[in-house]
């Protein structure tokens, strides 16, 4: 865990949360997410999986040699000219998350912790149906008041537009929100970039800590890697 923090007016705030890799840690789930989407991009194009795979690796690469940073797998969908509404359609329809999700009582019980001293978000680049679906099948679906998702914005993070969504939601100051997720690029860089804490995870185990670092009593003094 690597923590990106600013002062703060109050020991209370916004916590959004990341989905994939945040929230559970599921690997078969994430390649098969990928892969899913892989196999509906080569019918799209009417060509091998094996083909459309290189296709979007080589996108990937041409954006390192231009300079650009890591972007979502939809915005390079969408360089092959796939609509937003199209791959909202592919993700809800492959998707199942009770498939491979469960119940987490230790995340919950945390989630719980946290929720007595924060509101709580979910940023996510699935569909607003399939996070909802997330949410279910870990069992931590009752303790968030916003989900902002793929479809709600129209674009992928790091897009700016999940962020400022997140602000109109709740209203305040930025340096009272913290970001956490598992991709510096993605969800972490446009949380700073917009004026807010971030918190980079490597795993589900990591958010169990958040109680002990973020409930009253500590303040962004008392926490390492401060900004």
């Amino acid at each position: 865990m690597k923590l990106f923090l600013r002062p703060r007016n109050s020991n209370s705030g916004v916590l959004a949360f990341d989905l994939d890799n945040t929230l559970y840690n599921n690997p078969g789930y994430i390649a098969f997410q990928e892969e899913s989407q892989l196999s509906r991009l080569a019918s799209f194009l009417g060509t091998e999986l094996e083909q459309a795979r290189q296709m979007v690796q080589e996108k990937k690469a041409q954006r390192g040699r231009d300079g650009l940073p890591p972007t979502s797998l939809a915005t390079i969908f969408r360089e092959f000219g796939i609509s937003q509404q199209q791959i909202v359609a592919w993700r809800n329809s492959e998707l199942r998350p009770s498939d491979w999700l469960s119940r987490d009582p230790k995340l919950r019980h945390s989630i719980i912790l946290l929720a007595t001293q924060y509101r709580l978000a979910l940023l996510t680049n699935n569909p607003h149906k399939v996070a909802e679906e997330s949410l279910q099948a870990l069992g931590v679906d009752d303790l968030f008041q916003t989900i902002i998702a793929l479809d709600d914005v129209g674009f992928s993070k790091p897009h700016r537009a999940h962020f400022d969504k997140l602000m109109e939601a709740f209203g305040g100051q930025p340096e009272d929100y913290f970001v956490i997720g598992d991709r510096f690029d993605i969800d972490i860089k446009p949380a700073l970039d917009a004026g807010m804490s971030g918190i980079l995870v490597d795993e589900v185990g990591d958010i169990y800590l958040l109680p002990d670092l973020l409930l009253e009593g500590r303040s962004s003094g008392d926490l390492p890697n401060s900004l």
